[in-house]
């Protein structure tokens, strides 16, 4: 019996020395440059490389031909900070509300992604404008340079950067984050590239004429069908306009983000480009806002990753993932051997086996909530479940989020609502794992407050 033992152990032992050489050896000879660049409040199908019949963003668009564009990327909530706080821990972790008036929403105890890289020998930076990714929100963790635009935008962003780069002269590879604005309301960019938009096909097509949310007290910034405060244009009030709007401000975007790529020389940098979660324009009665709600246009992302001989130019991936494999993909890609031992760390998934058809995914579903909802997407029987904070259930066979089945009395429907409530409910014993255990209110100074209602998070 103690001899059958000893065998057990050796072969434990003799697999777990191979499985480290084999991973040694496949780590790579030099540790690659990271890149994140995540745009707020943008949508995918607004990208040309998405599908989007607009040229809204031909630079972005030949990044995306060297790279392996993934096209059903959804975020783990709809508004910044609950879908950063997945996106920059590879966790599904949530929060209870009130962000905007409390520091520290994402506590100290739950390790970054910038953490990760800093302990891996990495210099990190960060150029941020959204006033909700303040340093002192907790975002901040791990960086050496965390540098927060107050009035600046992706132009100024790119002058900093351009001067970083410039200046850097270290032997240590560098992790950059780079979060910029523009496709947030108010939608900035200049009236040139309005006038690209202005009038074409789909700016004369299905227009509609929309009122103003100017007499509701309580969060007055909310839709509720009408054009919120923060995105309204002085007799501005067809639907249309504002799309285009919106449309102009990625091509404003893009244009900057092709001038940011020009200045990465170097062929070993991971560059990656997202967005913290999507846009209403319409849909569901919502306009120009997110967070409302947890529907696909607020929750379906780009994710566009570069990176030679890891991830294959012109692939286009169809299965479902989650924000919070972007974590896991950039260590795995860093340190192969380190993340093979601790990725039970994290609830996302490496990307690059699925990006290359080597494995697929193993999982059956991926979750996104928000402190009034909570969904469950089946990614194999494409079916979605919402569980609202009143109690209120639906469920759509995707693409379709406009016809609830929830009562659908049909055996598939009845056997399909079982499963997904049995899951959320097993889900619901341990997540989603809220981040803001110890956030503390805070006092805005004027400047802040500016800002913030420029934005629409203040009266």
């Amino acid at each position: 019996m103690a001899n059958r033992k000893s065998k057990i152990a050796t072969g434990f032992l003799i697999f777990f020395v191979l499985a480290g050489l084999f991973l040694f050896f496949n780590i790579p000879s030099k540790r690659p440059n990271i890149i994140l660049i995540t745009m707020d409040a943008l949508r995918a199908d607004h990208l040309g490389c998405y599908g989007y019949p607009r040229n809204t963003s031909p630079n972005i668009d030949k990044f995306a031909k060297e790279a392996t564009v993934f096209l059903n990327c959804f975020s783990t909530g709809s508004e910044t900070p609950s879908s950063f706080v997945g996106l920059f821990t590879g966790r599904y972790l949530g929060l209870r509300g009130g962000y905007l008036l409390l520091a520290n929403i994402l506590d100290k105890k739950f390790t970054t992604l910038a953490e990760y890289c800093k302990d891996m020998g990495y210099f990190t930076a960060a150029f941020v404008t959204s006033p909700l990714l303040k340093i002192r929100k907790g975002f901040g963790q791990g960086f050496d340079y965390y540098y927060y635009l107050e009035n600046g935008n992706i132009k100024e962003i790119n002058k900093n950067l351009s001067e970083f780069l410039g200046f850097y002269k270290r032997r240590k590879p560098f992790f950059i984050w780079i979060h910029c604005m523009e496709s947030h309301v108010p939608y900035s960019s200049d009236e040139e590239y309005f006038k690209i938009f202005r009038n074409d096909n789909l700016y004369r097509k299905n227009d509609k004429i929309l009122d103003l949310n100017g007499n509701v007290v309580y969060k007055p910034f909310k839709s509720r069908g009408y054009i919120p405060q923060a995105a309204f244009s002085e007799g501005r009030y067809n639907l249309n306009y504002y799309i285009a709007s919106y449309d102009a401000a990625i091509r404003y975007a893009d244009f900057y983000i092709g001038e940011l790529l020009k200045e990465i020389k170097d062929d070993n940098t991971m560059i990656l480009l997202t967005a913290d979660h999507g846009e209403s324009l319409g849909e569901h009665n919502v306009y120009f806002h997110h967070g409302e709600n947890i529907y696909d246009e607020v929750l379906r992302v780009p994710l566009i990753i570069k990176d030679n001989g890891y991830f294959k130019g012109g692939a286009r991936i169809s299965t479902a993932i989650s924000s919070v494999d972007i974590v896991p993909t950039i260590l795995s890609r860093i340190n192969p051997a380190w993340y093979f031992f601790n990725k039970n760390k994290f609830d996302g998934r490496d990307l690059e086996g699925a990006a290359t058809g080597q494995k697929d995914i193993k999982r059956d579903y991926i979750y996104s909530y928000s402190p009034s909802a909570k969904s469950i997407r089946d990614i194999n029987k494409n079916i979605k479940y919402i569980l609202n904070e009143d109690g209120k259930e639906e469920m759509y066979l995707l693409p379709d989020e406009y016809t609830n089945h929830i009562d659908d009395k049909s055996p598939e429907a009845i056997h399909a609502k079982k499963e997904l409530r049995r899951s959320m409910k097993r889900w619901l014993k341990d997540y989603p794992v809220y981040a803001d255990i110890n956030a503390k209110e805070i006092i805005f100074n004027e400047r802040d407050k500016e800002k913030l209602r420029a934005l629409g998070y203040l009266r």
